[in-house]
């Protein structure tokens, strides 16, 4: 799957860089997994864990800032498959899940995928976001191949793997 953290005091999240095809078989590098879109001039920061298809569907939805009209769930998701968006606004964190259930999160650190509860885990001992990301990729074989730091304000910043 992957990891994703998000720190909304910080205004920013981090995400591996490492894709795993659908049959789990093969790991490959992606560019990213953060988007950034402005709607009406607020930077969204928008993280995408799981599956592509069902992620893809909300990204399309929430770039067209339809608010009115939120996407419908994917019926056809079997109990197995599962995605999470993670959301930093000026609202703060929102997750969503692959009901398209959306769920404000009152906390200062969020983390979602495979590498989430590891990253959790490292957060709760007061380490941070980066070392909470490096420790994921080391132990998490779903994450790997560096993290991107993605700020509101658009600034990126590249960790290489060890």
């Amino acid at each position: 799957m992957t990891t994703i953290v998000v720190d909304r005091e910080a205004g920013y999240m981090a995400a591996d860089r490492q894709v795993t095809t659908n049959d789990g078989e093969l790991m490959i590098p992606c560019e990213t997994k953060i988007e950034i879109i402005d709607i009406g001039g607020d930077q969204y920061l928008v993280g995408a864990a799981g599956m592509e298809g069902p992620a893809e569907h909300f990204l399309e939805w929430f770039r067209e800032g339809d608010w009115d009209d939120p996407p419908s769930p994917w019926d056809s998701l079997s109990d197995d498959d599962d995605f999470s968006i993670l959301i930093l606004g000026p609202e703060g964190i929102t997750v969503v899940d692959k009901f398209m259930r959306q769920l404000p999160i009152h906390n200062r650190y969020y983390a979602v995928g495979s590498g989430g509860p590891l990253a959790w885990a490292v957060l709760e001992a007061g380490c941070g976001v980066r070392k909470a990301m490096e420790t994921a990729i080391k132990l998490d074989p779903s994450s790997g191949f560096g993290y991107q730091v993605v700020y509101q304000d658009g600034t990126i910043e590249e960790a290489a793997p060890d």
